[in-house]
């Protein structure tokens, strides 16, 4: 009789411990961060972008880009989200020495403005922007200024959804 009590409770342990597992898998996967261009996005305008891996410096410091964006025409994405708790993340910045003026970037939920940031020189710009419980993101980046737009990249780090996470405050 102890036998049969301790298989069952090692069987419970078992199946207890797979379940567990699973699940913690499960939230892993829908928790990863997702590029916003593997959603489903219509491109406004010109396409003026390159999906590309390219090291650049900005601030003497070496960063991977994932996305450059011609500064003189811009770029827009209108996407459908995935739905419920959500941050869009956005990196980017200016090449050393390029002598560009900085990226603006205006965010869209639902065709509602929430969000705008003129970047700063010399470093990684950083957005952090809930779209939480939003259908749709729309993101338009432009240059900052009407003159010196020209044949140069704004290099992205980071233009991800990331599930599961409300950024702080609210929209």
């Amino acid at each position: 009789m102890k036998r049969v009590r301790w298989l069952s409770g090692l069987l419970s342990a078992g199946v207890l411990s797979f379940s567990l597992a699973t699940v913690g898998a499960q939230v892993a996967q829908a928790q990863r961060p997702i590029f916003l261009l593997e959603l489903n996005c219509v491109h406004r305008g010109f396409p003026n972008y390159q999906e590309q891996a390219r090291d650049v410096s900005i601030g003497r410091e070496i960063y991977t880009s994932r996305l450059l964006i011609w500064a003189s025409n811009g770029a827009g994405w209108t996407c459908q989200l995935p739905g419920g708790p959500a941050s869009l993340r956005i990196e980017y910045g200016v090449a050393d020495g390029d002598g560009l003026p900085p990226a603006k970037i205006d965010v869209y939920v639902d065709g509602n403005q929430v969000a705008s940031q003129v970047g700063k020189d010399g470093r990684v710009n950083t957005m952090l922007v809930d779209v939480s419980n939003g259908k749709s993101v729309a993101v338009d980046i432009y240059c900052s200024r009407a003159t010196n737009c020209s044949n140069k990249w704004y290099y992205f780090f980071w233009l991800a959804i990331i599930p599961g996470a409300g950024s702080p405050g609210s929209r």
